[in-house]
């Protein structure tokens, strides 16, 4: 199995946290990886800590519903995902995790790691609440 730099797997949940200069459709192939990485370990949770990333402004309408589309795609509804950014790039009305959860996608967008994990303990918390 081939590792992907910067990626922990703790648990059924994978850390993911890339650094670099990239456009925003390189961050969004960089999400897409670690998604099809986490999969391929078995994990139902990935955390996605994107603040390490530089080098684009915050996307339009269309730029998030492509990332939407594509991380829908690669989460195959088996996969849990927590997002966090930069607090100017999350939209206010998080169109994105709108678009990404009407196509079948469990995710939402964080400005802090603490957040974003406090949330994907909560719904852990909760499915196992409801398991029978």
């Amino acid at each position: 199995m081939q590792t992907l730099e910067h990626f922990e797997h703790v648990g059924s949940r994978g850390i993911y946290r890339p650094v670099g200069v990239v456009t925003f459709e390189q961050a969004v192939d960089l999400l897409v990886l670690a998604m099809q990485h986490a999969r391929s370990l078995g994990l139902t949770e990935l955390l996605v800590n994107a603040q390490g990333l530089s080098g684009f402004s915050s996307p339009g309408t269309f730029s998030r519903y492509s990332m939407a589309v594509r991380s829908a795609e690669s989460g195959g509804g088996a996969l849990r995902l927590a997002i966090v950014v930069e607090a100017g790039l999350i939209d206010p009305q998080k169109i994105g995790v709108v678009m990404a959860q009407n196509r079948g996608l469990d995710t939402d967008v964080f400005p802090s790691e603490s957040e974003a994990i406090r949330w994907l303990d909560l719904r852990s918390a909760s499915r196992r609440r409801h398991s029978p």
